[in-house]
């Protein structure tokens, strides 16, 4: 389906100025080609902290690069945060160095008017609508916000409160997490920002509203937001997001005759997450998102929403309603209008068919007994025929001879080929000081250091380890898409062992022991 809007976006990340955070503990996603945004700010310690914001990014970015058609973008983040908090939490159980650590996270999903939005702790998302208006989509998850709502604390009092950072909220922190998770109709002329606080530290509402409707390139935007901050004093790390919506400009429009929607009758299927549930329903709170008098058509409504949703079993928590269009079965099309809603029925029982409006249809006097007639004759060659298939089954059909069923084989399918890298990989855990003597002085690429480091740290090499681990990462964009994934998160493993020599003692202790269960293995299968 072709797209009503072009995206344009970009994202900048700064570890800022303070000595006290020497690393950007900051990870942002920015995938205009399946829609999602986020960022993820970090915390537990330097490394603990970046690790967490890393694997938070990954889970989501994983999750959204395999949505499946007609999914519901808002059970596929709820799931991605769900995995993402139990990843965490679990390597912060398992690992010493990495204790406590854990990271906020705020999401965005565009899929052509519809925005999906979720959030745990104080990163924020705005939007700026086409009018100018500003609105910040997400509540802070943190000691102070909490006191603000319940009246105990003002806005002024929670800007410079000793405690403003203390987040209580939070993926890794606890082994289930709560995310707040919401669905808005937008429109062209909307602009986003995502950031993590340190850029809400130094910038104010007022001036995000500013830089939103300022209309320039998001790149520009982004760069103005970090030496804004730098200017005064960038005491956090800092990751901005620009995400702009404008009209697409090849699109061709929606068809002249508006399609009625038709509602599911099963008392099981959920219909919170329709976007039209705020117009059938009269919710207020839903119509407060809405604005009625800026969707003059149906289209700005229907636009985006695919004609059937399917859903995954094992990926979704709850179920949603599937919204099905059909041709208009009244003569004259509905259109929906702020004041009056599109009418779920046919209007008029008169003239509606099985087959369709045909108009006036005189009657037939003799409808009754001409339908007796045909029913009866409708039994007779039903009776005819059940008596027709029983006698020949029993009398007439050929017996069949006795047959032993066919033996029963064990189906196989060949082993799936590995990829050059994956080949690479099992060499290297096989024979690492090997691969060391082999392998070039300067790593050609990410893959190639990624693998140099594994070497280096299988033979006990910390410091080469860590250097290779860190070229890694830093080419780690230009890494095939096939491994980027996993090589993200192995170069962030192997990093998080190169600085703690409390882990580097665990690793070696639990890879001798693997290898001496190998050996042992081995000698026992050869006897």
């Amino acid at each position: 389906m072709q797209n009503r809007f072009r995206i344009t976006s970009a994202a900048i990340t700064d570890r800022g100025l303070s000595e006290k955070r020497p690393q950007n503990e900051d990870s942002y996603l920015e995938m205009p080609q399946c829609g999602i945004y986020a960022v993820a700010d970090g915390v537990g310690g330097a490394q603990a902290g970046e690790v967490a914001s890393q694997m938070a990014m990954e889970l989501v970015s994983e999750a959204f690069t395999n949505i499946a058609q007609g999914q519901d973008p808002e059970s596929v983040m709820r799931t991605a945060f769900g995995r993402a908090n139990s990843a965490i939490h679990q390597m912060a159980h398992e690992l010493p160095q990495l204790a406590n650590m854990a990271t906020t996270v705020v999401a965005l999903h565009l899929s052509d008017s519809i925005a999906t939005i979720g959030h745990v702790g104080d990163s924020r998302l705005y939007r700026v609508d086409r009018e100018g208006n500003l609105y910040r989509e997400t509540d802070d998850h943190s000691m102070v916000a909490d006191e603000v709502r319940a009246g105990r604390m003002t806005e002024e009092q929670a800007e410079n409160h000793p405690s403003r950072n203390i987040i209580s909220r939070a993926l890794g922190a606890d082994s289930i997490v709560e995310p707040d998770l919401r669905t808005i109709i937008i429109e062209p002329g909307t602009a986003f920002l995502i950031c993590s606080d340190g850029i809400t530290r130094h910038v104010t509402d007022a001036e995000i509203k500013g830089v939103l409707t300022f209309g320039g390139e998001p790149a520009d935007v982004c760069q103005y937001l970090r030496d804004l901050c730098y200017e005064r004093g960038a005491e956090d790390n800092l990751t901005a997001v620009i995400i702009r919506v404008a009209a697409n400009a090849d699109f061709v429009g929606d068809p002249v005759v508006e399609p009625i929607i038709e509602i599911g009758e099963e008392d099981t299927v959920a219909t919170a997450r329709s976007p039209f549930e705020s117009l059938v329903s009269g919710d207020e709170d839903s119509l407060l998102e809405i604005d009625t008098q800026e969707l003059p058509r149906s289209e700005s409504l229907t636009a985006g929403i695919n004609d059937q949703i399917e859903f995954e079993p094992d990926i979704l928590e709850e179920a949603v309603s599937a919204t099905a269009f059909s041709e208009p079965v009244v003569e004259t099309p509905v259109a929906i209008t702020p004041d009056e809603p599109r009418p779920l029925e046919p209007t008029n029982t008169d003239d509606f068919s099985m087959f369709g409006n045909s108009g006036t249809v005189e009657s037939d006097t003799n409808e009754p007994s001409s339908s007796r007639s045909f029913l009866t004759s409708l039994v007779m060659l039903a009776l005819g025929a059940i008596i027709g298939l029983t006698v020949y089954h029993f009398v007439l059909s050929p017996k069949p001879a006795t047959q032993t069923g066919p033996q029963i084989s064990e189906m196989s399918s060949p082993n799936i080929p590995l990829n050059t890298f994956e080949k690479n990989r099992r060499n290297v855990d096989s024979d690492p000081a090997g691969y060391i003597t082999k392998a070039p002085v300067d790593p050609q690429d990410c893959e190639d250091a990624y693998l140099l480091g594994r070497a280096y740290l299988l033979t006990g090499d910390y410091p080469k380890a860590k250097n290779a681990f860190a070229e890694a990462r830093k080419r780690l964009a230009e890494a095939d898409p096939v491994n980027a994934k996993t090589l993200a998160v192995e170069i962030a493993t192997g990093i998080a062992i190169t600085n703690d020599t409390t882990v580097q003692s665990i690793f070696k202790n639990e890879l001798d022991a693997s290898q001496k269960a190998q050996t042992n293995a081995n000698s026992n299968a050869s006897r």
